[in-house]
Parts: C-alpha cells; structure tokens; sequence
C-alpha cells in the first residue's frame, strides 16, 4: 500500500511562497490552487515538494492563464453591455446624443490639424484616468482579478494604434466624425466599467488589503 505523506507547516510556508512567485496573488484562487496541491502531494506524492510541484508546473500555469482569460472575457462581455447601455438606456440617451453632434459639428468647422489634436486629447485624457484607476492603488495590483480588469480596460488605445496607421485619416470627415464618436464611447463606457468593478472588488478583497 502507498505510505502517505501529511504535508509539513515549512512545506506550506514553501508552496505559498513558490504560488506567489509564479503571479498568484494572496487570495481565494491561491488558496483554491494551494488546497488542491496539498491534496494531491499528500494522496500521489512521495514526500518530497519541489520534486512534485516540478511536475505540475504546467498545470499551475494554466490555471493562472486559464483563471484570467475567464475573467478578460467577462469583464469585456460586461463592459459592452455598459457601452451598449448609451444607447438603450433612457437617462444615458442624451448624453450620447451631445457627444455625437459636439463631435460632428467639431470636425465639421475646425481645420484637420485641430480636430487631430483634439481626437488625441479626448482619448488620451480617459486613458490616462483609466490608468490611474489601475494603478493608483498599489495593494489592487496584487489581486489576480483586478489585474485582468486593468489588462481589458485599455484594449481601445489598440483602436487607436490601428487608426494611426492609416493614411489620410481625414479624407473622409464624416465617417471619421463617426469612428471618434464610437471609439470615444467605448473608451468612456469601460473606463466607468472599470471605475465601478475597482469599488466592488475593494470592498471583495478588504480583508486582503487591509492585511
């Protein structure tokens, strides 16, 4: 009969440090892991924990990988929503309205170098605040959630990378009035998103924070 092994508080202390090092943060899904480690060495392994955790590298990594492509995909999913609510929620209506006509009579009566300028500023001025949002807060940056909700809050500055690839941006002034208005709107919509899931994950993970 396999001899089992009952895992020591110095091992512990070892596997704990070693999750941390490869990104997991000080909460549930690091405890979550540890637990199912623990069972798994004291049930298969032979007493010795580097050796085991060495063979189990690839299934840390993607559960780390895997925890955080569930969360982008969530986060993105209701960031939409928000971005989708501009336009199907009553009391968000007639902001989207003055956005889209400030927007389109702008570039309808400034030269292209203003207006150039001014679509720079409007989204760099809501990154930079989502950037603050992110990482202002050095204790957030710990939790695994947080740092997915950081990583999907900027995917609309690649919008704007692309754009800045394109020759003659300005050729056709209203469909350009157009492609700033929504990538204004989707870059508004999940800097909010990311400023109310910050709060709600603060209040989560306080006890950790705190600590």
């Amino acid at each position: 009969m396999k001899e089992k092994y009952k895992i020591t508080e110095k091992q512990l202390d070892f596997l704990d440090k070693f999750l941390t090092k490869k990104g997991y943060s000080n909460n549930e899904n690091k405890f979550e892991l540890m637990d199912h480690l623990i069972c798994d060495f004291e049930l298969n392994g032979n007493g010795n924990l580097s050796q085991f955790l060495s063979t189990k590298l690839s299934f840390i990594n993607e559960q780390k990988f895997t925890k955080q492509k569930i969360y982008n995909r969530l986060y993105l999913r209701e960031m939409f929503k928000e971005f989708l609510s501009f336009f199907s929620d009553f009391k968000k209506i007639p902001l989207t309205i003055l956005i889209f006509f400030f927007i389109y009579y702008f570039t309808k009566y400034f030269n292209n170098k203003v207006i150039i300028v001014s679509f720079g500023i409007s989204l760099i001025t809501l990154q930079l605040y989502g950037l603050y949002i992110s990482f202002v807060e050095k204790e957030l940056r710990k939790i695994e959630e947080f740092r997915a909700l950081a990583t999907v809050t900027y995917m609309p500055s690649y919008i704007v990378i692309l754009f800045s690839n394109v020759q003659s941006p300005l050729k056709y002034i209203e469909l350009f009035a157009f492609f700033w208005f929504l990538t204004f709107m989707i870059t508004l919509s999940f800097v909010i998103y990311a400023k109310s899931k910050k709060d709600e994950l603060k209040k989560k993970y306080n006890h950790l924070i705190k600590g």
